[in-house]
């Protein structure tokens, strides 16, 4: 299999959460001016998305099987290299997931003070 084939494979078990990245990066543009703290959030959140997507992509569909097919590491080498990608894009998906986090907790506002019925 080439390595267009392999990258067009790498970009449809991608894009469920892809289409999710894309869309916050329009929902950000649309909140932009009324919620400007949590849409920068939300636009951060998502272009990070977007390129551990793609990086990640890459790396399954491009990079690791031609690796694999090249002989020139050894299976121990494949296996850390693949354990430290693995915990990177762990990493920044944990970042991403912080950041809408707080993307939620900035765009709430401070809350008014309950009114008191009969006061």
């Amino acid at each position: 299999m080439d390595a267009s084939m392999q990258m067009l494979y790498g970009l449809l078990a991608n894009a469920p959460p892809m289409a999710a990245a894309v869309i916050g990066v329009v929902v950000a543009g649309v909140f932009w001016r009324k919620m400007p703290d949590s849409a920068l959030l939300l636009l951060l959140a998502s272009i990070i998305e977007i390129v551990v997507l793609l990086a990640s992509g890459w790396y399954h569909f491009a990079y690791f099987p031609a690796a694999v097919q090249a002989h020139e590491q050894t299976t121990m080498e494949l296996a850390r290299h693949a354990a430290v990608f693995g915990m990177a894009t762990s990493v920044a998906q944990g970042i991403v997931f912080g950041l809408l986090v707080w993307a939620v907790a900035a765009g709430r506002g401070r809350q008014s003070p309950p009114v008191m019925p009969g006061r």
